[in-house]
């Protein structure tokens, strides 16, 4: 019996999820919910979306995302940590010479054909300055990649589907049609802004294909196949660099009397907007209210060397065994070069070292001192992993039960690697799985006691390994975690959770351990 719908079925034949599936045959050829989920399961893979294998919210919303007309190539052969580490996909042909010619055989009405021109010219110098190879207009037939903008039916066998969805698809190198480009010309074109569809972003990730590169599963990646939208002062990610010098290497395999392209990419589009442009400096908030976390929306706890340290605004606290350090310190004043608005999130890691998160960007210390050559700025979170539509880590905390840390974000956790440096490929996942646990997060970790807390506004829940769920469907009052009196935190409080009296009571006996 056919187990789903026509349209999803659709998708999944026209973008490569189901083999056995054509434009022609349909659904016909699948009819098996086994067949379907599995189905429904790579495109979550290859999309860092939980692997229910049903086309849930998440799913479907990525379905109705525009994206790129050419099939996702999935790279199952490789085992998964080489698939983690690599992202990037290449076809089965290059151009076996780096001077290429492209001719434009019409434009769109949306845009100048001179502003067309421009644009397109930009979108080959991403992968120019990068690589040997060298980009040049002609006007003659016999070019290299022919460009064009057509709507429906364009004699290539890949009709366009109208607005929305399908934006452009592109040949990959060879004879006849190799590198041809072509854009739907359906989509409303423009240029520098968020409104429409921007086609330098589209137009440098379809010469991608026409040169030789697959999509990539790297949520940063320019081979993404799903429409990413306008970047400002874009600047090519590592995976599609790391593809494409696989191909034909870097520029300094370019021939002495072949010019070099400008590294500025792309210069064209500063111009239009009518000189330089600005660099915009990366924003700056004012420091929160000195609030006590007493009142709890504590930014983010973790234990360091014995020690309890819990963030709030631009401060920090200090809780030992023996009680609370005098007075707060100003983040930025004790770890160097942190954000001085506060942080999202820490854990010290299994060597000793310290990451923070702020935002979508990670710091590593050792002790209050940054570790040797990371960048001040801070490293993005997609380099562990982290998909780009991610903004922010809620909370990280690693579990006693297996010792692995967790990275948790609205109703999502991702689990890192035995090293720490990458998630494990089959993530993320649901945050029902953590029964009980309330989400958002403000904050979770591992306390002295051995157990996990998971923290939200001002109460804080006990988590139960064996069983899977918190000890009470209810939450505490935070301050008793922090060592509060009448909402104060007092300096000779020692924590004693054993003294509660309902620490024997259970809201339920539900047992069962769920692989996390």
């Amino acid at each position: 019996m056919v187990v789903t719908s026509f349209k999803f079925l659709t998708y999944l034949g026209e973008f490569g999820y189901i083999h056995d599936a054509s434009r022609e045959a349909g659904p016909a050829g699948l009819t098996s919910k086994e067949a379907y989920t599995a189905a429904i399961k790579r495109l979550q893979r290859f999309a860092h979306l939980p692997e229910t294998g049903v086309v849930d919210r998440r799913t479907l919303e990525l379905m109705e995302r525009p994206r790129c007309g050419n099939k996702d190539e999935l790279d199952e052969t490789q085992d998964s940590s080489r698939r983690r580490h690599k992202r990037y996909v290449t076809a089965n042909s290059k151009w076996e010479k780096n001077d290429l010619t492209y001719r434009i055989e019409n434009t769109t009405p949306d845009l100048s054909p001179g502003r067309v021109r421009r644009i397109l010219s930009d979108a080959f110098k991403v992968w120019s300055v990068v690589t040997p190879l060298t980009f040049t207009e002609v006007m003659h037939s016999d070019a290299d990649i022919l460009i064009q903008f057509s709507e429906g039916y364009h004699d290539d066998g890949y009709p366009f589907d109208g607005k929305g969805s399908v934006l452009a698809h592109a040949f990959f190198p060879g004879n006849s049609k190799g590198g041809d480009t072509h854009f739907d010309d359906a989509e409303t074109w423009t240029f520098n802004s968020t409104d429409g569809v921007d086609l330098f972003m589209v137009a440098a990730h379809e010469f991608g294909h026409a040169l030789g590169l697959a999509h990539s599963s790297n949520t940063e990646a320019l081979m993404y196949p799903w429409y990413q939208g306008y970047t400002d002062n874009f600047r090519l990610p590592y995976d599609d660099v790391q593809g494409i010098q696989t191909l034909y290497g870097s520029p300094s395999n370019r021939l002495p009397n072949t010019p070099r392209p400008p590294i500025v990419v792309p210069d064209n589009r500063d111009r239009d907007r009518g000189g330089e442009a600005p660099i915009t400096p990366r924003p700056t908030h004012p420091p929160t209210k000195d609030d006590t976390p007493c009142t709890g929306n504590i930014d983010a706890i973790t234990v360091i060397r014995k020690e309890i340290f819990f963030f709030k605004g631009s401060k920090f606290w200090r809780r030992g065994p023996n009680g609370l350090a005098a007075k707060p310190t100003e983040i930025s004043k004790f770890w160097y070069n942190l954000p001085s608005d506060g942080i999202d999130a820490l854990y010290e890691r299994s060597d000793g070292k310290i990451t923070f998160f702020k935002g979508d960007r990670f710091w590593v210390f050792s002790s209050n001192h940054m570790v040797t050559n990371f960048p001040v700025e801070g490293r993005r979170i997609t380099e562990l992993g982290v998909g780009k539509n991610v903004k922010k880590i809620d909370a990280v905390f690693t579990w006693p039960y297996n010792k692995r840390t967790y990275l948790v974000t609205g109703d999502m956790y991702w689990k890192l690697n035995a090293k720490e440096d990458f998630i494990e490929y089959d993530y993320p996942r649901d945050m029902s799985i953590w029964k009980n646990v309330p989400v958002p997060l403000d904050s979770a970790f591992k306390y002295w006691d051995g157990k996990t807390y998971f923290l939200k506004g001002d109460q804080y829940w006990e988590f139960y390994d064996n069983k899977m769920r918190t000890r009470k469907k209810d939450g505490r009052p935070i301050g008793r975690l922090l060592g509060c009196h009448n909402g104060e935190l007092k300096s000779d409080m020692t924590l004693r959770l054993s003294d509660d009296p309902d620490d024997n009571e259970d809201d339920d006996k539900e047992s069962g351990y769920k692989h996390t």
